[in-house]
């Protein structure tokens, strides 16, 4: 073989591989979930889509049916969002009979314990306990928040326990580790991520619009500035739904 064979050789080896690899990075690309078909403003459903949240549908309280919705993004081992929850609990018994609220996981990397502790949110969930387990993990964050393995598993059973009366222990127990759970944990934190673009807990939404914050707010101005925001949303929906009666 003479240099210039061998050189053609491996020009032509060269642009293969680099074929090959713009082929993998593009087939990424387009394969990569697709966030965008959500409309995270709006209460979501259960589906099994395969990058869909495992069939588990947004938790919600309040008017289901609400024109209204608030969603919060939170993450159960942040003092900031155990600190808001009873603000939130504020403006859901303000406003409940008129707005929907949703709570939906965003565990930070940064908090180890986060994404276990979402887990047992839903796994309570499934046996009708969602919200009773929620409030609890805020409540007793420090009960869990530095252990680890079989002992953040039995505080997140004992927890369950205190709150769930007729609730069957070993089952929460074993669903801590369902895949469906997985799923639903992941699907909420990258409509987080992707499409609302949060960026720190707790990060509180009013039909899509965030709540802004700014350095210094405390957490009753915080429950003031969604309250306005509240106020505002509910008086628009007012006005179209009156305009629509009007026109009819």
């Amino acid at each position: 073989m003479n240099k210039f064979t061998a050189l053609i050789i491996i020009l032509v080896l060269g642009a293969f591989g680099g074929f090959v690899a713009w082929s993998t990075i593009n087939a990424q690309k387009n394969t990569a979930p697709d966030y965008s078909i959500y409309d995270t403003s709006k209460i979501i459903a259960g589906n099994d889509d395969e990058n869909g949240n495992g069939g588990i549908a947004d938790h919600v309280r309040g008017k289901e049916d609400s024109k209204v919705v608030v969603i919060e993004y939170a993450d159960f081992q942040c003092p900031g969002c155990a600190g808001m929850m009873s603000h939130v609990d504020n403006l859901y018994k303000k406003y409940g009979d008129r707005v929907a609220f949703v709570f939906r996981n965003f565990p930070l990397t940064m908090h180890a314990n986060a994404r276990a502790a979402s887990a047992a949110a839903e796994a309570a969930g499934f046996q009708g306990y969602y919200w009773e387990m929620y409030e609890t993990l805020f409540a007793n964050q420090n009960s869990w928040s530095e252990k680890t393995g079989e002992a953040r598993t039995s505080a997140f059973v004992e927890l369950f326990a205190g709150i769930a009366k007729d609730g069957d222990a070993e089952k929460f127990r074993n669903d801590l580790s369902n895949e469906n759970i997985k799923k639903k944990i992941d699907f909420d934190y990258n409509l987080g991520k992707e499409i609302d673009k949060v960026s720190a807990t707790p990060s509180i939404y009013v039909n899509g619009e965030l709540v802004e914050l700014t350095s210094g707010m405390t957490f009753d101005d915080v429950e003031d500035a969604a309250s306005q925001l509240i106020e505002e949303k509910l008086a628009k929906t007012s006005e179209e739904a009156t305009k629509e009666t009007s026109e009819e």
